[in-house]
């Protein structure tokens, strides 16, 4: 299983302070069965100074370290690119044609189509990291519906799915897998404390909910954005309420 979306490497923004509890992290995930981590620490986020970061040296050495302490986990390098008006030197997810971005909770910038378009032009497969936790989304889906129309991805974080965000939260990230405008399942874990992976009870979710053959479907998906290959996805439907309020299924 692949994790596209993680924040593993230590002291370098809100994921693990230390070298060794990105090994105790990394442990955690090999026991859940992933086997391989694109490693995507913040970029461009106003929180956190990674600019002068290496993160191809980085997560070399964070290899050699999981090597020498015997964990069966191999890693690549890649970003979670908090949006703003240039994506000039963007690093995609494993050198593949898939860049990972990431809006503000609370919004979608008015410039974002344009800048979804400048990274397509350039080749590029936009990927919306956690669209069930940003409040715009939420409130218009159609926002999401269609920059996915116009090609872009979007991921679903595991928590989410096991309610660690509240109810809403995972209402809406099945209502954006059920309704085919999330195309991936990604931990975003910073620790093994309450953002951990969740990949376990995660698989037991969305089987339940959706069904093995979905499943397999997001995993083979990921394994596609690793081998840098097509992901094929179904046209998304635009997802509605119901008199109570409730999103339908």
């Amino acid at each position: 299983m692949i994790d596209i979306h993680c924040h593993l490497l230590p002291a370098v923004d809100d994921g693990p302070e230390t070298v060794e509890q990105a090994v105790e992290m990394a442990k955690r995930a090999a026991s859940e069965g992933v086997t391989a981590i694109v490693v995507t620490p913040h970029a461009f986020h106003p929180q956190f100074e990674t600019d002068e970061l290496n993160i191809q040296n980085a997560v070399a050495k964070l290899q050699d370290v999981l090597r020498h302490e015997g964990i069966a986990l191999d890693l690549y390098a890649g970003q979670e690119i908090r949006v703003f008006g240039d994506l000039v030197e963007a690093l995609s997810l494993a050198g593949s044609r898939y860049v990972l971005v990431e809006f503000p909770s609370d919004s979608v910038p008015a410039y974002a189509e344009q800048l979804f378009f400048g990274l397509q032009t350039e080749g590029y497969t936009p990927v919306i990291a956690h669209p069930e936790r940003n409040k715009e989304f939420a409130l218009n889906p159609k926002r999401l519906m269609d920059f996915v129309s116009s090609g872009a991805l979007s991921q679903i974080t595991t928590g989410s799915l096991t309610g660690e965000f509240g109810q809403n939260v995972q209402d809406l990230a099945f209502t954006f897998l059920r309704n085919g405008l999330s195309h991936l399942i990604a931990s975003d874990a910073h620790s093994t404390g309450r953002r951990t992976f969740y990949w376990d009870d995660a698989k037991d979710a969305v089987t339940k909910e959706l069904g093995q053959d979905k499943w397999n479907t997001y995993v083979s998906n990921a394994e596609a954005i690793l081998k840098d290959e097509f992901v094929f996805i179904d046209p998304p439907i635009l997802p509605i309420k119901n008199w109570r309020g409730k999103w339908k299924k």
